[in-house]
């Protein structure tokens, strides 16, 4: 297997679901690099996530782009890393 990018890696990602924090944990042990889940400061709830529900909070966020919802938590260290993989849900893709 070719080796992907040099020095030190990390693998941050966000998941609703777990689908996608099973593929970042995998990425990350492939590629021997650090893992950080991405979480919102006010965490998401079933309903929040609820896609057929057009006043729920998933489907307000994304129908404005300027609706970001803060991040809870740091990476420490990010410039100690040279390669970041970013790993997040498409739902409509």
């Amino acid at each position: 297997m070719e080796e992907v990018g040099g020095g030190k890696r990390l693998v941050a990602y966000f998941s609703a679901s777990g689908v996608t924090a099973r593929a970042a944990r995998s990425l990350a042990q492939v590629a021997g690099a650090d893992l950080f889940e991405i979480v919102p400061e006010e965490p998401y709830t079933a309903a929040d996530l609820d896609w057929r529900n057009r006043r729920s909070r998933s489907s307000l966020e994304e129908k404005d782009p300027s609706a970001r919802p803060a991040v809870g938590g740091r990476v420490d260290n990010m410039d100690a890393y040279d390669t970041v993989f970013v790993g997040f849900p498409i739902w409509w893709g």
